[in-house]
C-alpha cells in the first residue's frame, strides 16, 4: 500500500482550470440543462456550475503554491476577451453541449497555460489540455437516447455571450465528486515582465 499519499503535502488532488460565465448567463445554461435532463429522463450525477473547461490535471498538495504562482503570472499577462455561445452541438453518440462559436481566443489561452505543464505533471500524469472547448450539458448518453435528443437539438436555438476576464482553479480530492474553488486569477493585460514583478 502506498502510504505516501496520506502524508501531509502528498495528498493527491484533481484540479480543473475553467472560465465561468456571468450569473445571468449561468442561470440560462442551467435552465437549458435542466430542460434537457428532465424531458429526456437523463439520470446523471448533479453537475457543478456551467463553465468552460480548459485544463485538467492531478498534483500533490505541496505543489499547489508553485502552480498558483505560475498561473498568476500567465493570467496577469492575458487580455479579457469575449466568448460567444450559439446553439447546440454534440460528440457523436454520447454527449450534448452548447457550442462556442469563437474558439480561437480560448485556444490561445489554453496554449499559454501550457507554460505550466511541467508543474502540472509533477505527480506523474500528463495534464489534459482541452482541444475543443464547449459548455457541457449531458454526457455518457446511451446511443438511442443520444439519437432521440439530437432530432430536436440539431434545430434548437441558444444564444449568449460573456466576457472572459478571469480563470478559476478548482480542486477536489481524488476520492470525491465535488470541486471547490481554490483561486481566481484575473486577466490584467500586463507585460509578462511586469506580471512577474508583482510576485517577486
Amino acid at each position: 500500500m502506498d502510504t505516501t499519499r496520506h502524508l501531509p503535502g502528498l495528498q493527491l488532488y484533481e484540479y480543473l482550470l475553467v472560465i465561468s460565465p456571468h450569473e445571468e448567463l449561468r442561470h440560462q445554461i442551467e435552465k437549458s440543462r435542466l430542460q434537457l435532463t428532465e424531458k429526456y429522463h437523463i439520470n446523471q450525477p448533479q453537475p457543478g456550475r456551467p463553465h468552460v473547461s480548459l485544463v485538467r490535471f492531478t498534483a500533490v498538495h505541496m505543489m499547489e503554491e508553485k502552480i498558483i504562482n505560475r498561473l498568476q503570472i500567465i493570467a496577469m499577462a492575458e487580455k479579457p476577451f469575449l466568448i460567444a455561445l450559439q446553439d447546440y452541438g454534440s460528440y457523436p453518440m454520447h454527449a450534448i453541449f452548447i457550442k462556442i462559436t469563437n474558439q480561437p481566443g480560448i485556444l490561445k489561452l489554453i496554449k499559454n497555460l501550457k507554460q505550466a505543464r511541467r508543474l502540472m505533471k509533477a505527480a506523474g500524469d500528463d495534464p489534459h489540455f482541452l482541444r475543443d472547448p464547449q459548455i457541457a450539458l449531458a454526457g455518457r448518453l446511451p446511443k438511442e437516447k443520444y439519437l432521440e435528443i439530437m432530432k430536436e437539438y440539431l434545430h434548437k436555438k441558444f444564444t449568449g455571450r460573456f466576457l472572459a476576464d478571469a480563470l478559476l482553479l478548482l480542486r477536489r480530492p481524488a476520492t470525491e465528486k465535488r470541486y471547490q474553488i481554490v483561486r481566481r486569477f484575473e486577466f490584467a493585460c500586463l507585460p509578462v515582465t511586469t506580471a512577474q514583478g508583482f510576485l517577486f
